[in-house]
């Protein structure tokens, strides 16, 4: 059997990873990789496999590929024939992909680290529709003055600019080059043609109030020619990598051939749910899919039992109240289906929970039955599905005060953190609180009378009260607070050097598992979760033919390729899908 190059690069190099990163628990700062290939140049053959190779792996946490770089203006001359962009969870990622991956991109690229200065973005958009502009500057000042720059006048700029919804991301790149020439990229992503043409009218009223009401962002105003050179700007289209190599999973060959509706009513999953519905209808050109994303997750299940859909895709984990009324029209639970491993790190790709504490702290890993008994209370017991058809509430997940974790010499520390009181916080959406209790507590609602809880900014009042609880305060006070730990997002304490993110050991034992891409990708680090499709199937009964062969297809390769190049999501490992496909016989 013939081996992939790549693969035989990237086996020994994701073992590697996996154990230098297990031993580098602090939370480090986000870097990145930007690839140019020359204007004039043919793009390689095989750098889009490459990259998506890489992206799968779980190895690189993102990648952005852009390609045909024409000038932006009359005369202009690209500054790349294509670009892309790779983003790392940390410089110690990047430097293993570095020396032991780099060498296998091809000849005659332009390879260069780089600082994320400033970054925006909007979910869900689909970015085959967008334009993408992107600005080359050079910088004629020192690093710190340039990065004032960013933070008081391209970030006001781009938070402006953004609340129009025209443009749905805008990234500032700090580069340098092994030559020590620095330059700066400006990556804007325009929502489609009409937003493109929207902004340019509008810009002059943002800039005129910005003037008037931001300090700093006056004073860069008057002098920004004097911080940078204009090197040019480079109109480039966005292209899907391809899908990865997923020939362990099953190839999609119709049952039944669907002729007339497939109602899908729920979350639109980043776009993927349209998109896997583009590729059923391929294989079923008689069939009519529609599908409603104006109830979101909450009202998927309500979908189902109304009679109005056959399939609902939830964005959350569905509660056992969005059940009830399910179980109380049928006198069964639906059945749950994972179709997606939740992402790593980034906005709405479901990403895994991250257990952070103060650097210093000299705790490095914890098992799920510790952080059960650190965030959980004492309890009379826990639900579980029974037979698929009920939930019932069991006194076997039961446990006393006596099991409870208060204090950190519970936890092996000694010296000044042996009796010290273990103060825990996290967030109280109902997402997280679904998330964590069904994962932890079997389901129940008791929590440690400590817990703080904290909310995204975006859903807290606007006034001094609310930013009170929004989620960066826990992880500024960790700074000065050796002794709390919390269940956070990493897209949230990457950005606070002061924490350390701590491995976590699966229940019934074995090894601590870092919370990495590939780890992610791979279900190995035990705070992943999942993208689910709910359906109506009667225990011992059998699923409408409609749901049925769209639900095989969604768990197919085709299906799961779709899943890959939406891009907030990993596909599901080949054991774990073949788990799923029962469920629906």
């Amino acid at each position: 059997m013939s081996i992939n190059p790549i693969s035989r690069i990237l086996r020994p190099l994701l073992a590697v990873t996996g154990a230098a990163l297990l031993a580098v628990a602090a939370a480090a700062a986000p870097t990145n990789v930007i690839i140019r290939v020359p204007a004039g140049t043919p793009s390689p053959a095989g750098l889009p496999e490459l990259l998506a190779q890489w992206r799968q792996s779980g190895q690189v946490a993102n990648v952005l590929l852009l390609t045909e770089g024409r000038g932006e203006k009359p005369g202009e001359q690209a500054q790349f024939g294509s670009l892309a962009v790779l983003e790392f969870p940390s410089e110690n990622s990047a430097d293993i992909w570095q020396r032991e991956a780099a060498s296998a991109l091809p000849a005659g690229l332009i390879v260069r680290r780089a600082d994320t200065l400033v970054h925006f973005e909007l979910t869900p958009r689909d970015s085959n529709r967008s334009i993408f502009v992107v600005n080359t500057y050079r910088p004629i000042v020192a690093r710190d003055q340039y990065n004032d720059f960013a933070q008081n006048y391209i970030r006001p700029l781009y938070e402006a600019q953004r609340a129009t919804k025209h443009i749905v991301r805008s990234t500032m790149y700090h580069e340098q080059g092994p030559d020590g020439q620095v330059d700066v990229i400006a990556v804007i992503e325009y929502r489609d043609s009409v937003a493109f043409a929207a902004i340019p009218p509008l810009k002059l009223g943002i800039r005129e109030k910005l003037t008037a009401t931001h300090a700093g962002y006056a004073k860069y105003d008057k002098i920004k020619d004097t911080l940078r050179k204009d090197v040019g700007g480079t109109f480039a289209a966005y292209t899907e990598l391809p899908p990865p190599d997923l020939s362990d999973l099953p190839a999609y060959q119709p049952e039944t051939i669907i002729v007339g509706g497939v109602r899908i009513v729920g979350s639109e999953l980043k776009n993927a749910v349209d998109y896997l519905a583009k590729g059923f209808a391929k294989f079923h050109p008689a069939s009519r899919v529609t599908i409603s994303h104006i109830p979101s997750s909450e009202g998927g299940i309500a979908g189902l039992y109304s009679g109005i859909s056959d399939v609902a895709p939830m964005g959350d984990d569905a509660k056992i109240t969005d059940q009830m009324p399910f179980f109380n029209a049928f006198g069964y639970m639906p059945t749950e289906i994972s179709v997606a491993t939740g992402g790593y790190e980034k906005r709405g790709s479901l990403f895994a929970w991250a257990i952070v504490v103060h650097k210093d702290n000299p705790l490095n890993e914890i098992s799920m039955d510790q952080l059960e008994r650190t965030f959980g209370s004492e309890r009379s017991g826990g639900w579980e599905l029974v037979k698929n058809v009920d939930w019932l509430y069991t006194a076997k997940h039961a446990r006393g005060a006596d099991t409870n974790i208060r204090q950190w010499g519970q936890l092996g520390l000694t010296g000044e953190f042996a009796d010290r009181e273990i103060q825990t916080f996290g967030y109280c959406s109902p997402g997280f609180a679904v998330s964590v209790e069904r994962s932890l507590f079997h389901w129940s609602h008791k929590w440690n009378g400590n817990f703080m809880e904290y909310v995204e900014a975006k859903q807290t009042t606007a006034d001094a009260d609310g930013a009170k609880v929004a989620s960066e305060r826990p992880l500024e006070a960790l700074a000065h607070n050796k002794f709390a730990i919390g269940i956070v997002a990493l897209m949230h304490a990457k950005n606070y050097p002061h924490l350390k993110v701590l491995a976590v050991s699966p229940r019934g034992g074995g090894p601590a598992v870092a919370l990495t891409p590939d780890n992610v990708a791979n279900r190995r680090y035990p705070l992943v979760r999942d993208a689910f499709f709910y359906v109506n199937k009667p225990p011992g009964g059998k699923l409408d033919p409609r749901a049925r062969e769209f639900m095989r297809f969604v768990l197919s390769r085709e299906g799961q390729e779709i899943i890959a190049k939406v891009g907030y999501y990993y596909p599901l490992k080949a054991d774990y899908l073949r788990e799923q496909l029962k469920k629906l016989d």
